[in-house]
């Protein structure tokens, strides 16, 4: 939240980057990681003091390492692992509003896992595993800024799932709702795959608990095929999905990314990556009358496959 680092997964490292005045890159430090889990895959920032950072390598049984910073924001070390069981592999994490929580998507074990961490003692404290149905995968999950709710991506099911949280014992109890991020009929599932799920970003600290939607992407396996990208409605009081706004093709595969990332500006602007055919877009959502569509406004071409994309203003 104060904008000052970039922090950065790379095989065998998470690293930190300075932003300077003129918005360039500096680099500042790296922690290292086991060869046997040096695939670094997943980042999540504590939002308050002492803003831990938390890393998660992707790999059968890897733990997602707690990782102090400095006074400036720098990475210093691992101080605690997030632990998993041997099948596990997590691609996603997410923390609680309060940072005394965090959620990890188990894409490799098919489960969802809750922890709890004592930002005091750093340390963390496995609170739930929770199964998903055969033919999940939970991948990517986002909490509600109200903390009422963890919505999941589904890779493989290709859809997104609600679970409702106990803000007290940070415990989830999946509704058994799912919203799916194909066509109605599509029987081709195998072809795709889901990728991302996040929250809009209210402009307004009176309505930073209350996004206008949640956004979320699925992949085609085939470049040329073009991929989804949807968005729903929230009740602004429960943070519940009310509505499927939209459904639409996206202008290419995606790749093996597809990453939606909200703008900061504005709620009806979010990216998208495609590291598929090397470029970067921003779209639009257009809430009209009674229907809401969503569209690209701008296409950046790049020389390399962007995997994900962050706002700084």
């Amino acid at each position: 939240s104060r904008l000052k680092n970039l922090y950065v997964g790379t095989t065998g490292y998470f690293q930190s980057y300075a932003i300077t005045d003129d918005l360039s890159l500096t680099y500042s430090s790296n922690v290292s990681l086991s060869s046997d889990c040096s695939n670094a895959n997943y980042i999540t920032s504590s939002s308050a003091s002492p803003y831990t950072v938390f890393g998660t390598p992707y790999g059968g049984g890897c733990s997602s390492l707690a990782i102090t910073v400095d006074d400036a924001g720098v990475l210093q070390e691992a101080t605690a692992n997030v632990t998993y069981d041997s099948a596990g592999g997590v691609h996603g994490t997410w923390m609680s509003p309060n940072n005394d929580f965090i959620y990890s998507a188990d894409d490799m074990g098919n489960a969802v896992w809750a922890h709890s961490y004592d930002n005091t003692t750093g340390e963390v404290t496995e609170v739930q595993y929770l199964a998903a149905a055969e033919g999940s995968n939970p991948r990517h999950l986002t909490v509600h800024p109200n903390g009422n709710w963890v919505y999941v991506v589904y890779e493989e099911a290709n859809s997104i799932a609600s679970y409702k949280r106990d803000t007290t014992t940070g415990k989830l109890t999946f509704t058994n709702t799912t919203y799916s991020l194909l066509p109605s009929g599509y029987t081709n599932t195998s072809s795709y795959w889901a990728d991302e799920v996040m929250f809009s970003i209210p402009s307004s600290n009176a309505s930073a608990t209350a996004p206008k939607y949640l956004i979320a992407a699925t992949r085609s396996r085939t470049v040329g095929v073009p991929g989804y990208v949807s968005a729903f409605s929230l009740d602004s009081t429960t943070g519940a999905i009310t509505e499927q706004l939209f459904l639409t093709p996206t202008t290419n595969s995606g790749g093996s990314a597809n990453a939606v990332s909200p703008a900061k500006f504005s709620e009806d602007y979010f990216a998208i990556t495609d590291s598929g055919s090397n470029f970067l877009e921003v779209w639009k959502i257009d809430a009209t009358g009674s229907s809401t569509t969503a569209a690209a406004v701008a296409h950046l071409a790049l020389a390399s496959g962007p995997a994900n994309v962050v706002w700084y203003s």
